[in-house]
């Protein structure tokens, strides 16, 4: 195997982007104990850091992680984008649905699964399980 190769015993693609809306993203530095998983949205603190949204702060949605990041780490988030909703990390006591309006008002798109296709190797549509 040459140098810097990584055999890859399996991979399973993450069905995230719902579609061709254009993608924005920024960066941020990550607040003071905070752990961010990746597709968690997230928000600001008063000092502009990194926090993931709570079921009180779904309002003030930021954006959306795009990695896993830890405290004081740089993080990448979606600022837009169109992503399937069951893909989206939400906070205990809040569902995807929470999201779908303060999102909308950033450019951040979320599709319901439910009426989503896949397209198959031969071009033709079907109805997604």
């Amino acid at each position: 195997m040459a140098a810097g190769k990584e055999l890859l015993e399996s991979y399973i693609p993450k069905r995230v982007h719902a579609g061709d809306y254009p993608v924005v993203t920024d960066s941020g530095t990550v607040a003071e104990g905070e752990i961010i998983t990746e597709l968690t949205p997230v928000t600001l603190d008063t000092n502009g850091k990194i926090k993931a949204v709570t079921a009180d702060t779904i309002t003030s949605v930021y954006g959306l992680a795009a990695e896993d990041a830890i405290a004081g780490q740089e993080i990448v988030l979606y600022l837009t984008g169109q992503f399937f909703g069951e893909s989206i990390n939400v906070p205990s006591g809040s569902s995807v649905s929470d999201f779908k309006e303060p999102f909308r008002k950033l450019g951040i798109f979320l599709v319901n699964t439910d009426n989503a296709v896949t397209i198959n190797s031969s071009g033709d549509t079907q109805p997604t399980e």
